[in-house]
């Protein structure tokens, strides 16, 4: 799918997937998100490990749909194990959400000591 661009009244040519007042990288905000998504994707985590496998056993569910016992069982474990992956990923994006924070602090400090200094010897 692509994006066409937009024509200001300037006449200067942006990408249709600008934000409204430019991007920011905040980094106390990308570390609060950061912890944010990674404690909502470990409690998953732990409510995942409840999900499989089925509690259900092919006795259970009962002589007009036993057939369905073993269908059932394979659909609880692989909605169980998508979960955990999706749990891990979700891990994984905050730990680069994460990262990408304490890179932006630290290029944010560097660039600040270096202009601070570039006027020092006036």
């Amino acid at each position: 799918m692509a994006i066409a661009p937009i024509r200001t009244g300037e006449g200067a040519v942006v990408s249709g997937v600008n934000a409204p007042g430019g991007y920011t990288a905040e980094t106390g905000s990308m570390a609060s998100q950061a912890q944010t998504i990674n404690d909502a994707a470990e409690e998953a985590k732990d409510a995942v490990k409840d999900t499989k496998p089925a509690k259900v056993t092919e006795a259970e569910f009962g002589t007009a749909h036993s057939q369905y016992a073993a269908d059932f069982s394979a659909a609880i474990e692989a909605l169980g194990t998508g979960a955990d992956a999706m749990c891990g990923s979700l891990i994984s994006l905050a730990q680069g959400i994460g990262s990408a924070g304490e890179k932006y602090a630290a290029a944010e400090s560097e660039q600040s000591s270096a202009a601070n200094q570039s006027g020092s010897g006036l």
